[in-house]
This record gives C-alpha cells, sequence and structure tokens, in this order.
C-alpha cells in the first residue's frame, strides 16, 4: 500500500521490518551529524545563537512572568556575561522557559552551551522520529520510504540547526506531531489523533510566529476541506477552533502589549538600519516589488544550503536538485488537487493540499512583510527557509505522490531514486566546507 490509492512500488509485508531498521540507522545518523555541529560550531556563526542563549539567560536570572522584551540583554559569546546591548529577538518565551528549566545555568557558564545544544538535538530528533513514524503508518516501502526518509532527515538546514540553540527546532518537532495526528486522524477518524495533532500545533505555534501560521494554518485549511466535504464534526471543528485561540495567544498579547503579533522593538529596528548600512544596502535604491520577490526567491532557493562562503559554479549548478525536487512536490500538489475533487480521493490528499496551502500563504505573507522591511531600511535578509520546518514533510509526500501516478515502473523507480540520492548529493557538495 502507498500513500494514495495507487500500487506501491514495494509491497512484501516483511520489508516493513526494514524499514524500522532503515529508521533507526537515519535517526543515528542524524543524531550524529547533529552533535558533531553542535561541538564544532562557533556560537557567533548563523541562526543568531548568541540572541537565543540570551533570552534563557534572562529567563533564569529575572523569572519574569511574562518577558519585557525591550528589557532584554545579549551576553558576551566568550563569557556568557550580560552585556549593555539590548536583545532584538520578538518570539515568546515558551521555548525558552522550556529550555531554562531543563537545561543548566547560563549566565558566566559557557560550558553550558553544549548541553543546550544536546537539548536541542533531543527535540529536533523527536520531530524527526514522528516524521518517521508517519512514513511508517502510511505504510510506505522499499523507494517510497528511503525518498521520504532522506528527503526529510537530509534537509540541508535541518541537522546544523538541531545542533544550535533554535526555537525552530521545537516549531520542527510540533509540526511534525501535528501532521502525523492530522493523517491518523483522517485514517481512522479517532478524536485522540485530532487532539495530537491540535497538541503538536499549539507547540509549533508558541515557538514562533511562523509556526502558527504553518501548523495553524494547516490544521484550519484540513478543518475547512472536511467542512467542504461534510466530513467534520461539531466536537472536532470545536476542539480545533479552541486549539488554534489557545495556539494564537502568545501574539494577541505581544499585539495588546506592542501593537503587533511580531513586535519590532528598538532594538530590532536598530539591527535592521545598522545592518543595512553596513552591507550598502541602505544608500541603494529601493527594488520595485517585481524584482524584490524575485531576488527574495532566489535568495531563498540559497539559503536551503546556509554558507557564510561564496558558491563556486558547480555548487550554484547543483541548486537544480532541490528545484526539481520541489517541482515535483509541486506536481503531485497539483496531481492531490485533482484527486480530491473526485471518489478517488486518498488520506494523504488533503494533507498535501492544507500543507501546501498553509506553506504559499506563509511565504506570501513572509514576502510583504519582508519587502516592507526592504523600503524601509534597505534590509535584504529575511529569505530563510528554516522557518518552514514545520510543515517539511509535506514536500516528500507530495513528490512520492507523484511518482505513485507514473504508470512505467521503470520511471517511477528512476524518479524515487533521484529523490533519494539528490538531497545526499546537494548535502554534499552544495556549499562551500567552513
Amino acid at each position: 500500500m502507498s500513500i494514495i490509492n495507487g500500487t506501491s512500488i514495494a509491497t512484501p509485508a516483511r520489508r516493513g521490518g526494514g524499514s524500522l531498521v532503515a529508521s533507526t540507522i537515519i535517526i543515528l545518523l542524524f543524531i550524529l551529524s547533529a552533535t558533531g555541529s553542535a561541538i564544532r560550531k562557533p556560537i557567533t556563526q548563523g541562526f543568531d545563537e548568541v540572541a537565543h542563549v540570551s533570552y534563557v539567560a534572562y529567563l533564569q536570572a529575572t523569572h519574569p512572568s511574562w518577558p519585557q522584551l525591550e528589557r532584554m540583554r545579549l551576553i558576551e559569546p566568550v563569557t556568557f556575561k550580560f552585556t549593555s546591548d539590548a536583545s532584538y529577538l520578538n518570539h515568546p518565551p515558551f521555548y525558552y522557559w522550556l529550555i531554562a528549566a531543563v537545561g543548566p545555568e547560563v549566565r558566566e557558564q559557557p560550558a553550558s552551551l553544549i548541553y543546550l545544544r544536546l537539548l536541542n538535538v533531543a527535540i529536533a530528533t523527536i520531530g524527526l522520529m514522528g516524521l518517521l513514524a508517519l512514513a511508517a503508518r502510511m505504510k510506505l516501502q522499499g523507494l517510497e520510504f528511503y525518498a521520504f526518509a532522506i528527503m526529510t532527515a537530509a534537509t540541508p538546514v535541518l541537522a546544523p540547526l538541531a545542533g544550535s540553540v533554535n526555537n525552530d527546532n521545537l516549531a520542527f518537532a510540533g509540526g511534525a506531531f501535528t501532521i502525523f495526528g492530522a493523517y491518523e486522524y483522517l485514517a481512522s477518524q479517532r478524536r485522540s489523533w485530532l487532539i495530537m495533532s491540535c497538541c503538536g500545533m499549539i507547540i509549533a505555534s508558541v515557538s514562533k510566529l511562523t509556526g502558527l501560521m504553518l501548523s495553524g494554518g494547516f490544521l484550519a485549511a484540513l478543518l475547512s476541506f472536511m467542512m467542504m466535504k461534510r466530513t467534520a464534526n461539531k466536537i472536532d471543528i470545536a476542539i480545533v477552533v479552541v486549539s488554534l485561540i489557545a495556539a494564537a495567544a502568545p501574539y494577541i498579547a505581544f499585539t495588546l502589549q506592542y501593537g503587533s503579533p511580531a513586535p519590532n522593538t528598538p532594538a530590532q529596528v536598530d539591527l535592521l538600519r545598522s545592518g543595512a548600512s553596513a552591507a550598502g544596502w541602505s544608500t541603494e535604491p529601493r527594488m520595485n516589488t517585481v524584482i524584490y520577490i524575485i531576488v527574495f526567491l532566489k535568495n531563498f532557493l540559497l539559503e536551503w544550503m546556509p554558507s557564510l562562503r561564496p558558491r563556486s559554479s558547480l555548487q550554484l549548478a547543483l541548486l537544480i536538485f532541490p528545484s526539481a525536487t520541489l517541482a515535483l512536490a509541486a506536481a503531485g500538489t497539483m496531481l492531490c488537487l485533482r484527486t480530491s475533487l473526485t471518489d478517488r480521493s486518498g488520506t494523504s490528499d488533503p494533507i498535501v493540499l492544507a500543507g501546501m496551502l498553509a506553506a504559499v500563504a506563509t511565504l506570501a505573507i513572509h514576502v510583504m512583510f519582508s519587502y516592507q522591511r526592504h523600503l524601509q531600511t534597505g534590509w535584504m535578509m529575511d529569505a530563510y527557509p528554516r522557518y518552514y520546518l514545520p510543515v517539511i514533510a509535506i514536500v516528500p509526500i507530495a513528490a512520492v505522490k507523484f511518482t505513485n501516478a507514473i504508470q512505467s515502473s521503470r520511471s517511477r523507480t528512476m524518479l524515487l531514486s533521484f529523490l533519494i540520492v539528490a538531497p545526499l548529493i546537494f548535502g554534499l557538495f552544495g556549499a562551500p566546507l567552513g
């Protein structure tokens, strides 16, 4: 059985054990990669880690009932002592409360960093385990399973991010269980799975605003599709609505406190202005909307494999791999749209459609928000694909969906092989070393 109501390319039931072994190996390799990054990476390189660690230190030092963002200070990255520099982060405190409670004391304790990073490795690993469990529940076998698992685990930014102190890790884990629970709910109509999905959505949402937009948008879209087909139960609708309200509560509080769900604190405004000035963007003419969208999407693709060094021609050429993968996922989404209008619709169809709708809507808002920053300051560094990790599983599901629609077993095998090999090649050779 495949993820759609079609014919699987690997049917023997005995391969289920092989998938379990493969999942274990993939998880172990992911943990080794993320832990290696946690041990090696300087705190000042990438993912705003100094600011995230500073948030944890602030909560441990002050124990506020609700943080005053403008009062937070950055730590010095060598001594971990508080400086007079204001923090620019504007996220809710829930992820940081978790790390502050479970992790060691941070202030003036540089050795605490590795423990905080290993907590993040654990969080991201739980998310990956959820997605591999989803693959098992979908009864993916053989190349289908490996395509899904490797496309997910080898997402270029995922392992380095897991080895960093960053709220994207909790958003990823929450999003994984949002999709897992939603799939099981559609397959079984058991309310317990819907509750798990809602809990995952709340976790992703309180981690950061994009978590709410993606995971919350996914559940809202899925509920809308069910209501259109009149398969939604009133109690289940109420559960989702109440969960969405709970997930949005931190941003309602921020709006009441600062006038925006994503507060522009003085430190953040200063960061944008000083950063744009240092890069020379502030004095350059502002782009029109069309040009900015093109540049944003180009940078978005480049940041799929973040690098502090210029890329060679070969490394730029290798961007064809993620581009082709996204094209296959888009084709799979169109197939889901077509089959969802018929009685042949499978469980994965509304999952893919809801996830892609949430991702596209979030991307549109992301571009508009970023463009306003560009107009105000010249800022150009907002195109970060890691924000979309809560719904990353939708890409391999949609891509495998497309391969299942191909009649030729040889062509199907070739495409699945490409989906397996492409992220590995891109991960190994797609960015400069260092």
